[in-house]
């Protein structure tokens, strides 16, 4: 059992292309991404985003794409992107559009990045055509 658990533990290293380090305890496990490439990780939200004309999904155009997560309430929309893991050299990827379908139209609530805590700027519409593959 004990080979089959260290063989699995290096094969997620060698997917995820990233060395982990741990002090002690869970919370003190950090990862140094490989040359050219990037561990896995929540981001704070950059730029502006862009709201669809029927108010239910938030978008934008990103390079190496990830996954948008949204947390409503009535007042606040909480956006969290999470970047995947990129190994050594494939960091020269596409644009992507990511997204996440809100619950309930936005309407007059502020969307606020999770991770920083700062007002994301909402645009209503698509993004400009210079940002769509």
């Amino acid at each position: 059992m004990t080979r089959r658990l260290l063989l699995a533990w290096v094969l997620l290293l060698v997917l995820t292309g990233c060395r982990w380090h741990g002090a002690e305890g869970p919370d003190s496990t950090f990862c140094i991404p490989p040359a050219g490439g990037r561990c896995a990780h929540d981001s704070a939200w950059s730029g502006p985003i862009y709201l669809t004309r029927d108010g239910l999904r938030l978008h934008q155009v990103i390079v190496c794409g990830g996954t948008l997560h949204a947390s409503e309430t009535a007042d606040h929309v909480y956006l969290r992107l999470h970047l995947g893991a990129i190994g050594a050299g494939e960091m020269s990827c596409a644009r992507a559009d990511v997204g996440v379908r809100l619950a309930s139209p936005l309407g007059d609530r502020t969307v606020l990045d999770s991770i920083g805590g700062h007002v994301i700027r909402v645009v209503r519409g698509r993004p400009p055509d210079h940002l769509i593959r």
